[in-house]
């Protein structure tokens, strides 16, 4: 009796955890910012609805900007593609900066996340 109801607690936790994270909490607006010395880079990134993105030769300083994102997870990373250099990204939710990172040197990633949950 009590695997059952043990059972039953943690089905009902992660539904509320599920419901929790498809839910569509407002939509905010989302800049990953991509700055420093680096001339290009490969960024992957996570778009407006969850979805993974990557692009490659990316000229530095560049901005990907989302005026609708509903997603819970903001996820941008950057990797030098030279030989030397620095790379940071900078994640903006509705103006305010939430998340951070730089790396410095060849073929260096830095990668920034923030969870609305």
């Amino acid at each position: 009796m009590k695997r059952l109801l043990m059972v039953a607690l943690i089905i009902c936790v992660l539904g509320c955890v599920a419901a929790t994270c498809n839910s569509s909490s407002s939509s905010v607006r989302v800049e990953y910012e991509i700055t420093g010395t680096a001339s290009t880079v490969f960024v992957t990134l996570n778009n407006a609805t969850g979805g993974t993105e990557q692009f490659s030769n990316i000229s530095v300083p560049h901005t990907f900007t989302f005026e609708d994102y509903t997603h819970w997870l903001f996820y941008v990373s950057a990797q030098n593609e030279g030989d030397s250099g620095s790379v940071t990204v900078t994640i903006h939710v509705d103006g305010e900066v939430v998340a951070t990172s730089t790396s410095s040197g060849a073929y260096v990633i830095a990668s920034a996340d923030h969870s609305r949950l």
